[in-house]
């Protein structure tokens, strides 16, 4: 289900001559916590009850680490019966214009997505299926960062002393 979800997400993006984006795990992770929240406590928000939100769920796995900059957006939707088809699922987002613009968002790289069994309505529902798709783009410096500590400053001083006398 997760991998065909990704198959089509990177089907509609190629066909708009973007990129394609890549599974990445630290992303599927955040999606994976926030759609079994969603099944088991019956909500459908991107804002959990607590108040956490998407980028609390990102931040909290790491994938920010390192990262100079950082973009990351989330689709959800849940579906039952003949709407929870991978193919269902992905053109209801395509339907919609905010979910639509995520997913063709030109500077998402990466992707994590992930489908749970249930939906928020019911989590027994056993025709049903509930995704959190998470999108992310990371920029690293290329540059080492200039610090220069006290006892550097210090040596540069005692030699430029020297060469004086």
């Amino acid at each position: 289900m997760e991998s065909s979800i990704t198959c089509l997400i990177n089907v509609e993006r190629t066909s708009y001559g973007l990129q394609p984006v890549t599974s990445n795990n630290d992303l599927r992770q955040a999606a994976l916590s926030h759609s079994n929240e969603m099944v088991s406590q019956g909500y459908f928000e991107h804002t959990s009850p607590a108040g956490v939100t998407f980028i609390d769920r990102i931040e909290q796995t790491g994938y920010m680490n390192s990262a100079r900059t950082w973009t990351v957006g989330e689709n959800l939707v849940w579906g039952s019966g003949p709407l929870s088809t991978p193919q269902a699922l992905v053109t209801a987002w395509m339907n919609s214009p905010p979910h639509r613009e995520n997913l063709l968002r030109p500077a998402f790289r990466e992707l994590g997505v992930a489908a749970v069994d249930g939906t928020p309505v019911s989590r027994s529902d056993t025709d049903g299926v509930t995704v959190s798709s998470e999108y992310g783009y990371r920029t690293y410096s290329s540059k080492k960062p200039k610090h220069k500590t006290k006892a550097r400053k210090a040596r540069k001083a005692h030699k430029a002393k020297k060469k004086r006398h």
